[in-house]
């Protein structure tokens, strides 16, 4: 038997061995290719994810400082409020027992004076009554300071047997030592219950 004779021209071989080759390298790069645009696809996705990721872990920080600072805020000013609370509770722990004022007045009365009304109120340093419209001294000072520099006056309002037991009266205040200044501002006769006696009105400063 003869054997197989190739009776296709070397030069043709060649040249479709060649294609063949080419046609292989031609398919390996353009899997690399496709598989580098995909890499940095799958590159740049991620990169945005994680820009994205960061972005939002920023808005959250920051939402979370907001919030902490609102809070610091709130802190600070019940802070204020307790610090504010302990200066009036000192401060009015220091003042004088006002009952023991009471207790005294009432042993000058005797039995021929008797108090209708009595009015305290409480004065600046100029002499302005304390109100809502001196919350701008309240705010400007300690409150122990404030009332420290605060003075009082006390108006009593009474009815006296006569003339002389009012006199008496303003007299007995004078001398009991708890008043800078007593002074009798008014005093008339008037009817008391069923006969008359004499009005007065006397104010205290202290």
């Amino acid at each position: 038997m003869m054997g197989d004779v190739n009776l296709i021209p070397a030069g043709r071989l060649i040249a479709r061995r060649r294609r063949t080759r080419l046609f292989l390298w031609a398919t390996i790069c353009g899997m690399y290719a496709l598989l580098l645009g995909a890499g940095a696809l799958t590159f740049r996705v991620v990169r945005a994810d994680e820009e994205r990721s960061t972005a939002e872990q920023l808005d959250s920080l920051a939402g979370q400082i907001e919030q902490d600072n609102r809070a610091m805020v709130d802190l600070r000013r019940q802070l204020a409020e307790t610090n504010t609370a302990l200066d009036a509770a000192q401060a009015l722990h220091d003042r004088a027992d006002w009952s023991k004022l009471l207790t005294g007045l009432s042993a000058q009365l005797g039995d021929e004076i008797v108090l209708s009304r009595c009015q305290l109120t409480t004065l600046t340093a100029d002499n302005k009554v304390v109100n809502a419209d001196a919350g701008g001294t309240l705010a400007a000072l300690p409150l122990g300071a404030f009332l420290t520099e605060c003075r009082h006056l006390m108006v009593l309002h009474g009815f006296g047997k006569s003339q002389e037991s009012v006199s008496q009266f303003v007299l007995r205040l004078e001398g009991s030592g708890a008043f800078d200044l007593v002074r009798l501002m008014n005093r008339s006769r008037q009817t008391f219950l069923t006969g008359e006696a004499v009005a007065f009105v006397v104010e205290c400063r202290f």
